[in-house]
Order: C-alpha cells, then structure tokens, then sequence
C-alpha cells in the first residue's frame, strides 16, 4: 500500500501533469490561431499587391493602344514632311479627326516644327520639347504644357524620318493629356487613391505633369515596349477592407483548425490513450512478465497453487505498477489479447519449469472477457490445448460480474465445460448478495486484504461473517494479503484454509518459484515460525494438491 505521503506525490504530480497538458494545449490552440492571423494579414497583402499590378498593367496597356493607334498613323503622313503647310495641313487635321485622343500632329523638318495641324505655320523647335532626339527610333515625352498651350498636359510622340537628318526630320504628334487622365482616373475605382504614368524625366498624375526629381519610387509595373512605367498606391479604405475581408474569412478558420488541434491533441495527448498505445507495443515486444505468488494451506503450510500477476518493465519508464495500468486496460478491449498472452505464457511457463500439475493456476478475468463471447471461446481452446491436466481458477471481482448478468452466466457456463473453477474476488467490498453467490456457483471466495488487515487489531466480526456465509453455501475461503503471523493466525482460528501474501512468498518469476518450491514447506514456515503464535499447528514436509473442489486463485493482468 502507499503511503500518504507517496499519494499525496502522485495526485501533485498528476496535477502538474495535467496542467502542463493543458497549457500545452492552449499553446497550440493560440499558435494556431496566431498562424491564421498572419495567413490572412499575409492574403490580404498578397491581394493588395495584385490588385496594385492589376491596375498598373491595365494603365500600360491602355497608353500603349494610344501609341499603337498613333504608330500606325504616322506612316501615311511621313511623307507630307518637307511639304508646305498650306498644303500638308488638311492631311494632319483628316489623321486628327480620326484618331480622338490626338490633339494635334505636327511635321518637323531640319530640327523644326513648322507645321501643326490644330492651327497651321509653326516656328518652334523639336528641341524645347524632346531635347537630343534618336534619329533611328520613336522618342516619347510627357510635358506639362506646350507653346501653344501652356497648361494642358501631353504626352509627345516623335517619329523620325527615314532619310537621316541631324537635326531631326519627322512626325510629332501630341497624344491630349486629359485622356490619359480619364485612363489613370478610371482605374482609381478599384481601390486605388495614387496612380502615375511616368517616363524618363517626367511625372503624369490626375494632378498634371511635373517633372523627375530624387530618388525614384521603384514601378509597379513598366512598359516592355515603351519607355514608361505607372506607380500605383492604394487607398486606405480599400485596405481597410481587404484586410477585414481576409480575417473575417481565416480568423473563423483559424479558430476552427485550433479547436479540432486542441481535441485531437486531448485525444492523443490522454493519459489514457497513450498508455493503451503503450501496453499494444508492450505486448507485440514481449515487455510483459509474468510473476507468481503462491497460494497456501494455512494449517499445513504446504503450496496448493499460484496466482498469475502481470509485471511491465517499460524500456524508457522503467518498472510500472500493475495499479497505474490495469485499471485502465480492464475498461478496453486491449484486456482481451493482454489476458490471453498472460495465461499463455503462464501455462507454459509453468511447463517448461516443471511446476507440478497439481497446483493450480489462478486467473482474473476482467468484465469484457465475461460480455465477449468470441474472447471466451479463445480462452476456452487455449485452456484445452495448453492445460496439460493443471487446474484453472478464474478470478471475478463483483462489480464486474453483475453488470452483465446474462453475458457472465454464459461465459461461466462455456468455461466450466473446460474444467475452470471460479473464485469471487474482494468479497465483501461491492454489492453481493446470497442469492447472486448462489446462482453462479461459485467455488471460492477471496477475503480482501483490507478485511485481512483488521485482524491485526483484533477485529473478527467481518471475517467471522464472512466464514459463517462461506460454510452455509459451501465455498472454500481464500485470504489474501497477510503479511503477519499474527494475521495467519487469526485466520487459522476464523476456519479461513487457504492465503496468500507477503509473509508467505511474495510474486516471483517462474525459475524463483521453481527453486522456491525445492525448498518444501519449510521456506514458508520458516517464515511464519519467526514469529510463534500460540497455538499454531507445526509443517509438513512436502508440496500438497488442495483437497477435492478445493483449489485457489488464477493469473490475473491486475496486482494483488
């Protein structure tokens, strides 16, 4: 038993287990939903960003079908340059009629623009606009206002003349800013508050022309066929509203994923849980002994039989008490295949050591053995083929037997066809009744060792009731627990046969209890002898069967 003290240690130690799950679990649960977070402040910055490009490539797309338009002109006019402008005139302004955006064309001949289509004779230069022009490709310019027009923005196309000329011979047309203004104005409606069209040395926003200066914002998006670009900044309410959007959508997600982690974790996490998984792989790698402690005749101190105790040694917790496992693999099906390796290996265990056949072998059964047909039937053809003639006593507790009392009935039926007896187990601590004693037949009753230890205060009256029911129904009485000579003896006075406990022979492996029984009677008495009760009826040498109907307790996956 364990001390107060040791309990006291385990129910804290327990506790801080639990705690530290719990705090793991809501660790995990609050990372998740932190993950979640950033997952959709990451979307919606990611949409931002797309939305920004989106509109940024519809901007270029949209000037460059202007340049396309006017690219496409330019070669039907070329050849008026060098011709009058009284004559060329009303070419440029048919060019203009039918291209809308194209507020003038103009011709340059010897670096000067001599004649625009919008109000005729020219004399100004190609330079004050374009600077040193490319003779050998297209050159393009946002301005911010022309001679003409001072305030009105235009983007300059200037489209030289095969023959070369150094001082520039061409095409100028001026493609009208207030178009290019409806372009960026256009795409402000999807969410963006800044957009700019720029080229070399200028700047083109809803706000007019104004040109480059300092470090340059990097481009959204550029031209791979002009020399412009666009900027685009987004408005503070369209990101107010992508991101409510993204974290209305991932923070419900997030939450979710959190609670179904948090109960998977429960899940995998249980004590229990992972406790079965580790008694499965205990079995398949064999980490499970099985220790025997003798059952014996109190009067003559001869060994009648052994009880089957189940040992677990954990390859990283070490030794487990049969108390912090057996309990909980009663509850699961796991019990079935665990108590059948468990009789198995004892059977043959006690075989191999040449254990004499006529001690019996005692066995609990937990109460999913008793409701499972199949499982019975298993034990059944395993007591059949492995027996080899030695007695078998299957071990129930009460709680177990009468929650089903259909199911035990059958199952007490099908084993008692193999030779099993059965033993009812901590009597006196549940619910018994003489009529349920009588119905199942029982053949032994156990005497708990809490009832056993009263008897060291002189304390006879449980007992002394439970050998009178004993007698009146014909059952034999097996005492567990005693771990005094004073207990034996009290017991020998009660009429109690048979025990079993520390004082006794405590459980030991099969080699143990081979050696332990060389040793006769005299192991055990020299045992009981150390302490000299009045009264007390000397050994008898050698090892006894128990008499008729009169056999003891079998291998149980729970301590004693």
């Amino acid at each position: 038993m364990k001390s107060i003290s040791s309990d006291s240690e385990s129910r804290g130690a327990h506790g801080d287990a639990r705690r530290s799950r719990l705090v793991l679990r809501v660790a995990c649960a609050l990372l998740t939903v932190a993950a979640f977070v950033l997952l959709g402040v990451w979307q919606a910055r990611e949409e931002i960003a797309e939305r920004r490009i989106d509109v940024a490539r519809d901007v270029i797309t949209s000037v460059e079908s202007m340049i396309d338009r006017v690219s496409a002109e330019h070669g039907r006019i070329m050849p008026l340059v060098g011709t009058p402008c009284d004559v060329a005139r009303l070419r440029l302004a048919t060019s203009d009629a039918f291209i809308p955006y194209i507020r003038s064309g103009a011709l340059v001949k010897n670096g000067l623009i001599y004649c625009v289509s919008s109000y005729g004779p020219n004399t100004v230069r190609l330079s004050t606009y374009l600077g040193e022009v490319a003779r050998d490709r297209p050159s393009y310019r946002l301005v911010s206002g022309t001679v003409a027009q001072p305030t009105r923005a235009t983007l300059l196309v200037f489209f030289p003349a095969p023959t070369p000329d150094p001082l520039g011979s061409g095409v100028l047309f001026y493609i009208d800013g207030a178009y290019l203004a409806d372009v960026l104005r256009e795409d402000t409606r999807f969410g963006m508050d800044h957009i700019a069209l720029r080229n070399a040395q200028s700047t083109l926003t809803l706000s007019g022309v104004s040109a480059a200066s300092g470090a340059r914002e990097p481009a959204t998006a550029a031209s791979d066929r002009f020399p412009l670009d666009v900027v685009v900044h987004e408005s503070p309410v369209f990101v107010r509203d992508v991101y409510r959007h993204q974290l209305s959508v991932f923070v419900p997600i997030g939450f979710a994923f959190a609670g179904m982690i948090a109960w998977l974790m429960s899940i995998s996490f249980d004590p229990r849980r992972l406790l079965l998984r580790a008694v499965r792989t205990g079995i398949e790698r064999r980490e499970f002994e099985v220790h025997y402690q003798p059952v014996v005749d109190l009067e003559r101190g001869t060994c009648v039989g052994v009880e089957a105790l189940v040992r677990w040694s954990h390859p990283r917790w070490g030794t487990v008490s049969p108390g912090e496992f057996i309990g909980i693999v009663e509850d699961d099906p796991l019990i079935a295949p665990m108590t059948h390796m468990i009789v198995e290996r004892a059977l043959e265990e006690l075989h191999i050591h040449r254990i004499p056949a006529n001690l019996h072998l005692a066995v609990n059964l937990a109460p999913r053995h008793l409701q499972d047909r199949r499982a019975i039937a298993d034990l059944s053809r395993l007591l059949r083929t492995r027996a080899r003639g030695r007695g078998v006593i299957a071990e129930v507790t009460e709680r177990q037997l009468f929650d089903d009392r259909a199911a035990a009935l059958a199952s007490f039926e099908l084993l008692r066809q193999h030779g099993v007896r059965f033993a009812l187990d901590d009597f006196g601590t549940d619910r018994s009744t003489l009529g349920q004693l009588q119905a199942f037949h029982f053949d032994f009753l156990k005497i708990d060792q809490r009832f056993v230890s009263e008897l060291e205060h002189d304390r006879t009256d449980l007992i002394r009731g439970i050998v009178a029911l004993a007698r009146q129904i014909g059952l034999t009485l097996i005492a567990e627990g005693i771990e005094t000579t004073r207990q034996h003896q009290r017991l020998l006075d009660l009429g109690v046969e048979y025990g079993q406990g520390y004082l006794h022979g405590s459980p030991m492996s099969a080699t143990q209890l081979a050696h332990w029984l060389t040793l006769g009677p005299r192991r055990v008495h020299a045992r009981v002898g150390a302490e000299p009760s009045p009264g007390m009826t000397s050994p008898r040498s050698g090892v006894a069967a128990p008499p008729s109907g009169t056999d003891p307790a079998p291998p149980r996956p729970r301590d004693a």
